[in-house]
């Protein structure tokens, strides 16, 4: 429905009730799983920083080494990799382009809203279900870019320890 047919329309109170709880509750449950992506990108960063200033630090010594027998670009090429991943999880933690569960107060602080019929409340129901779809799609494509940035992140901790067996065999 659109706003205007949500206007012309006979709002039935107890549908417009189960509608926003079932908006809200949508709504949540794609916070939710922000709030897991954003935990998984923080514990795999934290990881991923780790494993590069160790892969690094072994480069280095090879690096500086008079008489090395391994060399050093397999070391760098993978910490660089882990690097490449927790650049990823930093981007995943960016937080852009989700909804709010509350509505903005300026919505119901309006002359014949706040100071309406009880008629008013079923519609303003409507109202916020209507705007709770477009922020529930734009939550959901936040995590879907979250998700991705997180796979790639992966990927590339997964290649830093292929990388660094190849390049010493």
């Amino acid at each position: 429905m659109t706003l205007e047919e949500i206007r012309a329309g006979k709002i039935n109170p107890l549908v417009a009730k189960e509608a926003y709880d079932q908006a809200s509750k949508r709504l949540e449950d794609v916070l939710d799983t922000k709030k897991a992506f954003e935990q998984k990108a923080f514990i795999l960063f934290n990881a991923y920083v780790t494993f590069a200033l160790a892969v690094f630090g072994a480069g280095g010594m090879l690096l500086r080494a008079i008489d090395a027998t391994l060399p050093a670009w397999p070391f760098l090429l993978s910490g660089l990799a882990f690097v490449v991943g927790a650049t990823l999880f930093v981007l995943a933690l960016l937080d852009q382009g989700y909804g709010s569960l509350a509505s903005d107060p300026e919505m119901w602080l309006n002359k014949g809203t706040i100071d309406g019929e009880d008629s008013v409340l079923p519609l303003m129901l409507a109202y916020i279900t209507y705007y709770h779809t477009d922020r529930i799609r734009k939550s959901i494509e936040a995590n879907n870019r979250k998700a991705r940035l997180i796979r790639y992140g992966i990927y590339a901790g997964v290649a830093a320890p292929v990388v660094l067996a190849f390049g010493l065999r």
